[in-house]
């Protein structure tokens, strides 16, 4: 007999749960930071919800922050805005941090 009782469609299912959970806090992340972006790129508007929207579909099409800090970055300097990619990674920090507490606090009022 085994030392552990092994349910397999319980594993699996805590595993679906915690894939979606990390992808939905992924694609709130890189909405609440591409709106950000847009707002100091002086977006408003359709122009904001585009550049939100072209954003996302590019992270969504190559899963990457290296790549998406690149793009923020490279249209920062399009646009003459001084921005570090120290000061992007800490948005992120920061944002992923709210993210994380509101979670926390979602899951104590339950």
């Amino acid at each position: 007999m085994p030392m552990f009782s092994f349910d397999k469609s319980s594993y699996e299912s805590r595993l679906l749960e915690l894939l979606q959970d990390k992808f939905f806090k992924t694609a709130q992340r890189n909405k609440i930071l591409a709106k950000w972006a847009a707002g100091r790129l002086g977006y408003k508007n359709e122009s904001m919800d585009q550049y939100v929207r072209n954003l996302i579909f590019s992270y969504l099409t190559v899963p990457s922050d290296r790549r998406m800090i690149d793009k923020i970055l490279f249209d920062f300097q399009q646009a003459n805005i001084p921005v570090s990619e120290n000061e992007v990674r800490e948005k992120i920090k920061s944002i992923e941090t709210r993210i994380k507490n509101k979670s926390e606090m979602d899951k104590h009022v339950c």
